[in-house]
């Protein structure tokens, strides 16, 4: 039965982008990781490339899965733990290392129960289900679905629970519980069709298909296929095609059909042959070969059966050329060719005890595993008994020398309260003093800040005050006087050196107005006003960059601003810009960026040029107005700022605002 892997990532912070292929997917990732700060989303971009990889290139997808997790485990990052741990057991599995990967998604699922990461947790019983189911643990594998199923639909989460439906179908057929998995093959496909889930749908039709063929209803069944042909032509999934169309040709062998099993499997070898598909190509000459097989014409059976032997060798495929084997030695038998017969038996008596050998060396190892597992631990009980009879010895060696030191230490310490006592009040008293102290210089601070908040708000209203007058009187006032001289110029009768003179006036009230709303915008950017302060910022940036100065890019994650004070927005306004000022001014820089990211409340802004640089000491005793301006903005928005720069090698800025909204 088809099962589909659930990845575990509940956000998609970056998104594919449609038509794109897995490599350019891959390199708009490795470009984000470049630039990426060792945090959360470094973490996630790393899981995202994981993904990628995963059936791609293996090795990297467990190396770049095993990087984000020991990010998470050091930023006691929740979510990156659990993803990084799962999707490392996904990519195990598809490797066949099911037993690890079954111990990775076990610590996935202890980690989330400690942390109530309830939505992981769900995720990881998903993903654990199909590696039991995988291994043939079919009981299991129902217990940690149905886990799943119930959260699940408790969180509502339709996109998985169709996968989940469908999944949990196929394990219940296996289980010989036919009626449960019919039912839960329905479920499946009906919100498959709700959230355009191609792998729950398909799941969910092979999972009905199975459960109406062994209940007896092959009509039934043979809609269902018919329906799942269709589907899967739409999507180009070329081996569901030739699975379901192999399965309506045995449903018509056992009803007896003969010509419809022809029909289908010429169907069923055309297209195999044309898609490149080995296994299609195989079962559809096994079934011509049944076709021959009961219309008694054994000399085309056997052609066919030939054509699946030289198939099966081609693609080393132990089971299907047992089957083949098989199935020759069953016509020459029919026709009364015993040599021939005996020898078909053999070679296929042979790949029956190649097939148990296998079996055997994969369970000694697993048992051998199990043996070794099992005695380590017998070792490690023995040496804690050991230990604890140990322990036991020396608890009472140190019973009684405690009793001793106990007496000498009550004398000792009669002797030494009094003085201990004397010297403790003292220390109180001058811990107080220091309190007193702090408190001073805490008061002092917040006078200070509270000063600056009042500068800093003034300063906004009283740019956004004169910006709207300088826009809204002087600037309506210059453009209706230029109206008024362009309406007088066509109804006047002047010589040609007036006209000129009059046009040299005329261009210089428009250098007037477009002086004037220049300042206006400085003093309070339209844009901030009316869009907020990531656009402001946007455009700012643009503005700079497209004057041709410098190639400046402008990136930002995640920032809301309606949710962001007036003031607050505006000092950071001020804050970004002054750095940029800075840059075009000092830098002699050619490329520059300007990054915004928000988690939660908190605020990152990052600044960085590839310019001459500086020395950072040289900021102790600066005294310019620009950086105490840029240092009063951030003490006032409780944040941290960090200057790092060399000469030569650029300088970064990093501003840290913990709670923006407040």
């Amino acid at each position: 039965m088809r099962r589909s892997l659930l990845l575990v990532t509940l956000l998609m912070v970056l998104k594919a982008v449609p038509g794109q292929t897995w490599e350019q997917e891959r390199d708009s990732l490795l470009k984000v990781l470049s630039a990426s700060r060792e945090d959360s989303n470094k973490a996630m971009t790393m899981i995202y490339l994981g993904a990628e990889y995963e059936y791609n290139q293996p090795d990297s997808a467990l190396y770049y899965l095993r990087r984000a997790y020991e990010l998470s485990m050091q930023l006691h990052y929740i979510r990156g733990i659990v993803n990084g741990l799962s999707l490392q057991a996904g990519v195990l599995a598809a490797g066949n290392e099911l037993d690890t990967a079954i111990a990775l998604d076990s610590v996935a699922i202890d980690i989330s129960k400690k942390a109530n990461y309830q939505k992981g947790l769900a995720g990881v019983y998903n993903n654990i289900a199909i590696l039991y189911d995988n291994k043939g643990d079919l009981v299991r594998s129902v217990d940690y679905y149905l886990r799943a199923i119930a959260m699940d639909e408790q969180f509502h989460d339709d996109a998985r629970l169709a996968t989940g439906y469908a999944n949990i179908a196929g394990v219940y057929v296996n289980l010989k519980e036919y009626e449960k998995g019919y039912a839960y093959s329905l479920k499946g496909i009906a919100l498959g069709r709700k959230c355009q889930d191609k792998n729950a749908m398909e799941s969910g039709y092979l999972n009905l298909s199975a459960a109406l063929i062994k209940m007896s209803r092959q009509d039934s069944a043979l809609t269902v296929l018919k329906d799942l042909v269709a589907l899967a032509m739409s999507y180009k999934d070329n081996d569901i095609v030739a699975g379901s169309l192999d399965n309506i040709c045995a449903i018509y062998a056992d009803k007896g059909q003969w010509d419809l099993l022809k029909a289908n499997a010429t169907k069923l070898l055309d297209f195999s042959r044309s898609t490149g598909g080995a296994q299609g190509v195989f079962h559809g000459l096994v079934r011509m070969s049944d076709y021959y097989w009961w219309t008694k014409d054994y000399a085309r059976a056997m052609g066919n059966i030939r054509e699946a032997i030289d198939s099966a060798n081609a693609e080393r495929s132990k089971a299907n050329l047992r089957d083949a084997y098989e199935k020759a030695a069953m016509v020459e038998l029919v026709q009364g060719h015993v040599k021939a017969y005996s020898r078909y038996k053999e070679m296929k008596d042979s790949i029956d005890e190649l097939l148990l050998s296998d079996r055997v060396v994969k369970n000694t190892q697993e048992l051998e595993a199990r043996y070794s597992l099992n005695k380590k631990q017998a070792e490690i009980d023995d040496l804690q008994k050991q230990q604890r009879i140990q322990q036991l010895v020396l608890r009472e060696q140190y019973l009684t020398i405690a009793i001793l030191a106990v007496v000498v230490a009550v004398v000792i310490l009669t002797s030494i309260l009094y003085r201990r006592n004397y010297r403790q009040k003292k220390k109180l008293l001058m811990a107080d003093a220091m309190l007193q102290q702090q408190r001073i210089a805490e008061l002092e601070k917040e006078k200070q800040l509270l000063a600056v908040e009042a500068v800093l708000r003034g300063q906004v209203e009283e740019r956004s005050r004169l910006a709207k007058d300088l826009h809204d009187g002087l600037g309506s006032i210059l453009s209706g006087v230029k109206y008024s001289f362009t309406n007088m110029k066509e109804n006047l009768i002047i010589s040609p050196e007036a006209a000129a003179a009059f046009e040299r006036g005329m261009g210089m009230l428009d250098k007037s107005i477009h002086e004037l709303r220049r300042v206006a915008h400085n003093m309070m950017p339209e844009a901030l006003m009316k869009f907020g302060l990531d656009s402001a910022l946007r455009d700012f940036c643009q503005g700079i960059d497209q004057s041709g100065a410098i190639n400046l890019r402008y990136l930002s994650y995640n920032i809301d601003e309606s949710t962001i004070p007036e003031a607050r927005a505006a000092a950071i306004y001020r804050i970004v810009q002054e750095l940029g000022n800075n840059i075009l001014k000092h830098a002699e820089a050619r490329t520059a960026l300007v990054q915004l990211i928000r988690k939660g409340n908190a605020l990152s802004i990052a600044v960085e040029d590839d310019g001459k640089g500086f020395d950072t000491a040289t900021l102790t005793d600066s005294e310019g107005i620009g950086y105490l301006n840029l240092r009063n903005r951030v003490a006032w928005l409780n944040g941290t700022i960090d200057i790092q720069s060399e000469a030569g090698k650029g300088t970064s800025v990093n501003i840290e605002i913990p709670n923006i909204t407040a």
